[in-house]
């Protein structure tokens, strides 16, 4: 992966995260990279979306959608695992200091969700901490990786700058004011998940696809049952830290007879993906 070698200072990135609640970081994606995503990701829409329930959250209905990137196919993931400036935003934001029995300076969050969209119809404004609250701690955090450039025309999204400090739900006048994420192919858009945001309607006859992995505290429960539906093969190219982030070292065990602490270390890491509550 060409990413790797990608280098870039995360403080920067954490301030504007923290002043503004969002920020957009250039170009740190080759075509290359895009090209295999973007391929993959509408592949994918194609081989899944007559499986997808009907049973789904209004934000998301009648725009094309790709759920449960990570157990796809393993490109997916490597994108995400890829960049240490990543990693270190979000263990400045979402890492437990109190987990320790993981190493100090591991991550200890955990990935809530991962999909890929392309909206279409205007997105009215929410939050997607689902509450809304004040003070400096982070709970939930969303990095999405640009594969198609997005402007107002092809229906951006679109934020508030601060509202995530304000500590009140969004209010739909917000959005004649919100402020365009115009962002283009290979860029990483990060916000805080109480910040106000939504999308405007796409006109441009265009798709506009990114990829959204959503990262949150470790205690905090996941969209989809992560660790007990990853395929062996992608469970075994993952490295112990990739393996945490997926859930494997937070997930409840079946009852007081397989453990109790809900804080697992590496060695207490399942071998195969279907002992992962033992």
């Amino acid at each position: 992966m060409t990413t790797a070698a990608v280098v870039r200072d995360a403080k920067p990135h954490i301030e504007e995260l923290t002043t503004k609640g969002y920020c957009i970081i250039p170009q740190v994606f080759s075509q290359e990279q895009i090209d295999k995503a973007l391929e993959l990701t509408k592949q994918t829409f194609e081989d899944t979306k007559s499986k997808q329930s009907d049973r789904m959250p209004f934000l998301n209905r009648n725009q094309p959608m790709v759920y449960n990137l990570q157990a796809k196919h393993p490109f997916f993931t490597d994108l995400i695992f890829s960049l240490p400036f990543l990693e270190e935003i979000l263990k400045h934001f979402l890492n437990d200091r109190w987990f320790t029995s993981l190493p100090e300076g591991d991550p200890n969050y955990i990935l809530r969700s991962y999909l890929a969209r392309s909206s279409g119809h205007r997105m009215p404004m929410h939050i997607d901490s689902l509450v809304p609250y004040t003070g400096p701690e982070v709970f939930v955090m969303q990095a999405a990786i640009i594969l198609e450039d997005q402007d107002e025309e092809s229906g951006c999204t679109v934020v508030v700058p601060g509202s995530h400090l304000s500590g009140e739900y969004t209010n739909q006048e917000s959005f004649e004011t919100a402020v365009p994420l115009r962002s283009k192919a290979g860029d990483l858009a990060m916000w805080d998940s109480r910040l106000w945001h939504g999308a405007l309607e796409n006109t441009s006859g265009r798709t506009r696809w990114s990829m959204i992995a959503t990262f949150q505290r470790w205690w905090l429960k996941q969209a989809f049952d992560i660790p007990g539906n990853l395929p062996q093969e992608i469970y075994d190219g993952l490295t112990n830290a990739q393996r945490s982030i997926l859930g494997y070292t937070s997930v409840p065990y079946d009852d007081e007879t397989c453990g109790i602490d809900m804080k697992r270390n590496y060695e207490q890491l399942p071998k195969n993906v279907a002992d992962y509550r033992r």
